[in-house]
């Protein structure tokens, strides 16, 4: 790695670690290895780290807590900028109002507006990963989304130029929010819905009992794969396509919920890309559904 070895810059506070086994940062425990994972602690060594990649013209990739992604076996050039070490800083501005790091956890969020009876992210309940990751892919369940409490998110650019892009240039969209390229969400503006501690807690109490398949599930995941078509549950067509069970290698279509594939131990992402790809061609041949990948796959073969 020596291409690698002035990126020792001498006021980042974050450790710096080489070849690094993806499979020991995603959800799935699968992946081969990164060059290069940093974890910037705060502002200026996100700042810092962008300005030394743009310098070098080194390729970077943004980490969360590795969930709701599939890295490729080849593993993962350049750096992998891992936000999960800091930027874990919740400050309350208003009493329905946040300004929410982009590490903190959906759990850790969701804890906070239970306590202060702040109504409107209920529906992470259970859903692993960070908030800036949720963002980037806004994430949601049972008709709620992050851009439903999304104001806008603080970024760091090119050149490490800090800026702010409101909600109304994020694009939200189905599993996406339109960030520039190469910027980092480092922090999220939030603005919650008043409601009662209990009338909170009852919520977060249904969405889990609604997650109860899911829940069920133990094995190394990274949650739903698919996309759901409009109109349809992507889960429910590849039950009816009967895919419960399929294994390809290591990896298998859940048999607790069929939108989610599972390593049952040594799996590789060639055997979950091939599962994806037998998934789709059966939905596609039995009901004429293009099922979309949520999943994210990054990452060489």
């Amino acid at each position: 790695m020596a291409q690698y070895s002035l990126f020792f810059i001498q006021r980042f506070k974050g450790k710096v670690i080489f070849n690094v086994p993806m499979s020991g940062y995603t959800s799935l425990r699968i992946g081969g290895c990164a060059d290069v994972m940093a974890f910037p602690q705060d502002e200026g060594d996100l700042k810092d780290l962008l300005v030394f990649a743009e310098t070098k013209n080194f390729p970077y990739y943004v980490l969360g807590a590795g969930t709701n992604l599939l890295v490729r076996d080849g593993g993962i050039r350049g750096i992998v900028i891992n936000m999960a070490d800091g930027f874990k800083d919740i400050a309350w501005q208003e009493e329905d109002k946040a300004v929410v790091g982009a590490g903190v956890r959906l759990a850790e969020a969701l804890a906070q507006c239970r306590e202060r009876g702040m109504g409107g992210i209920e529906f992470a309940a259970n859903i692993p990963g960070t908030v800036g990751g949720a963002v980037a892919m806004n994430a949601g369940a049972y008709g709620s989304e992050m851009k439903d409490v999304v104001e806008g998110v603080e970024v760091i650019g090119r050149k490490g130029h800090k800026g702010f892009i409101p909600k109304s240039e994020l694009n939200f969209s189905y599993r996406r929010a339109e960030v520039p390229r190469g910027a980092v969400i480092a922090r999220v503006h939030m603005r919650f819905e008043k409601k009662s501690v209990d009338e909170v807690a009852e919520r977060i109490r249904a969405m889990r009992e609604k997650r109860k398949a899911t829940a069920a599930i133990t094995l190394p995941n990274a949650g739903s794969v698919f996309k759901n078509p409009e109109g349809h549950i992507a889960g429910r067509l590849i039950e009816e396509a009967g895919l419960k069970g399929e294994r390809s290698g290591d990896a298998q279509v859940s048999e607790a919920h069929a939108n989610y594939i599972v390593n049952l131990g040594n799996a590789r992402a060639k055997d979950v890309l091939a599962l994806m790809a037998l998934v789709r061609d059966r939905v596609y041949g039995t009901r004429g559904i293009v099922l979309e990948p949520e999943i994210k796959v990054v990452g060489e073969d």
